[in-house]
């Protein structure tokens, strides 16, 4: 999934690209250490909230669809899977087949789909604030192997989809529709597609294999295309989301925000609520630093 990518003018985008890694992986943490319902709401409606500032509207709503349709699998399948709840609310019998459903196959279900989806939407925004420029700043001095795996993959899926459609309006052109026709004529008009991309992409890996090799690729520490200088915005950025970050994990194992019965669920107690506040106030931190920003640029 992929929503877009932000722009260069913003203050995340702006940001080192080591301090965007140490937020987007104390986010990941957080996002696996709780299992509470309400903070699990409440921590992907603030990620969501973080994409609809950064990319579009429609491109949201079509990401927010798509991980809905996660956790809504994810749910079905707690429900047909744990039969050994309490607080059943439905008994259905199919023939020999008996199902029932409980309390505890609904609540688990929802706070795990809720924690998925919401690593997959942080996922896709990670995947909007750390371009290539960045992950190369990151990998290529630990693994530029690996780094260039990544690079490879990460660029593949996006190129894949663009010569897909160029070459969909191409055959168009010529009378052919790959959207005509029964099951086995799309198919094979796919194939065909599918068998100029082939042709293509080993071509271009021969040519990029011979200019790396001409370029002498490995031999030695490479350069870098654009350079990311540690300011005064990283370190009050990475100061305030580590403070705010060690406080949350400190009260997780101080029992906050964690329940051994998911079905033991207290609405009204006082620590969860601030515990909420608390991770919200991390998600929401890069829209809290746009607008120091901009009262600063302004």
């Amino acid at each position: 999934m992929r929503a877009g990518t932000v722009s260069e003018l913003e203050f995340f985008s702006q940001l080192h690209p080591l301090t965007v890694l140490c937020y987007f992986v104390q986010l990941f943490t957080i996002l696996l250490i709780f299992n509470h319902l309400v903070i699990s709401v409440g921590l992907v409606i603030c990620i969501v909230g973080v994409c609809y500032w950064y990319f579009d509207t429609e491109k949201v709503k079509m990401l927010v669809i798509g991980s809905s349709s996660l956790m809504a699998m994810i749910v079905l399948f707690n429900v047909l899977l744990n039969q050994s709840g309490r607080a059943v609310l439905l008994r259905l019998s199919i023939g020999p087949i008996k199902l029932q459903l409980t309390q505890t196959a609904i609540i688990y279900g929802l706070t795990m789909g809720l924690m998925l989806g919401g690593m997959v939407i942080t996922f896709v925004l990670f995947n909007g604030v750390v371009t290539a420029p960045k992950l190369n700043y990151l990998l290529f001095p630990i693994a530029p192997r690996l780094a260039m795996l990544m690079m490879i993959s990460l660029r593949f899926v996006d190129l894949f989809i663009q010569k897909m459609r160029r070459l969909a309006i191409y055959q168009k052109t010529k009378n052919i529709n790959v959207a005509e026709g029964n099951f086995y004529q799309r198919l094979k008009k796919v194939g065909q597609l599918l068998r100029i991309i082939l042709i293509d992409a080993i071509s271009g890996a021969m040519e990029t294999a011979t200019l790396m090799e001409a370029r002498g690729f490995g031999a030695h520490r490479r350069s870098q295309y654009q350079y990311f200088r540690f300011h005064i915005m990283d370190g009050v950025f990475l100061g305030l989301t580590m403070v705010i970050f060690c406080t949350s994990v400190y009260l997780r194992f101080q029992g906050w925000g964690w329940t051994s019965d998911v079905t033991d669920l207290n609405w009204g107690v006082v620590q969860d609520w601030w515990l909420l506040g608390l991770n919200s106030l991390f998600c929401l931190m890069p829209l809290f630093g746009e607008g120091a920003y901009r009262l600063c640029e302004n």
